[in-house]
């Protein structure tokens, strides 16, 4: 029973956790709440519980009932593997329904309420569960995204490397004096 009270009292003092979570979870709501709403139905089923995650559940994988397979998060760490895989198909099929690209799953996993705020408020479209309304071309679905590889150009100008050249010391200017008097007034 001591060990109890020392761990509430323990979580009662450690208040940046919580309003860190408190933050997240309000994130999570309002971008559910647009995503929603952008998919055509309601923005208040993100404010319900198990609710919300049915709506999502329905309209990005087509099949609601998908999420009570989190239930195996239940089962002490046997139930982890599954579930985060469980977990990992419900974020891809977001990422696809919403045009997003693949990168986006790992979004949607870990740093969840931000980016459903991203999905929810940039100008992006709902294309159907697993995106399957999504007509774009392939090239058109990657230039949303951007590519980081450098690739070095034959055509751009080439500079001279004046860096062994010996270096010339420039004269200094002359400095001008300007007298101040602050008792003759201004014309």
């Amino acid at each position: 029973m001591d060990t109890l009270l020392t761990m509430a009292q323990d979580a009662s003092q450690n208040t940046s956790v919580s309003f860190t979570a408190d933050i997240m979870y309000i994130a999570s709501v309002v971008g559910m709440w647009k995503m929603f709403e952008k998919a055509g139905e309601p923005g208040w089923a993100a404010l319900i519980p198990f609710y919300n995650m049915y709506k999502l559940c329905t309209i990005t994988m087509g099949q609601p009932w998908f999420w009570l397979r989190f239930a195996v998060f239940l089962i002490p760490i046997l139930g982890w593997i599954p579930g985060f895989y469980f977990l990992y198909q419900m974020c891809k099929a977001t990422a696809q329904a919403y045009g997003k690209p693949d990168t986006w799953t790992w979004g949607y996993m870990f740093l969840s309420g931000i980016f459903y705020c991203l999905t929810g408020f940039d100008s992006s479209e709902y294309y159907g569960p697993m995106g399957v309304g999504d007509r774009r071309t392939t090239q058109a679905k990657e230039s949303k995204t951007v590519n980081f590889d450098v690739e070095k150009d034959e055509q751009a100008p080439q500079y001279q490397d004046f860096s062994d050249q010996t270096k010339v010391d420039a004269a200094p200017a002359e400095e001008e004096t300007v007298d101040f008097h602050f008792d003759e007034p201004v014309e």
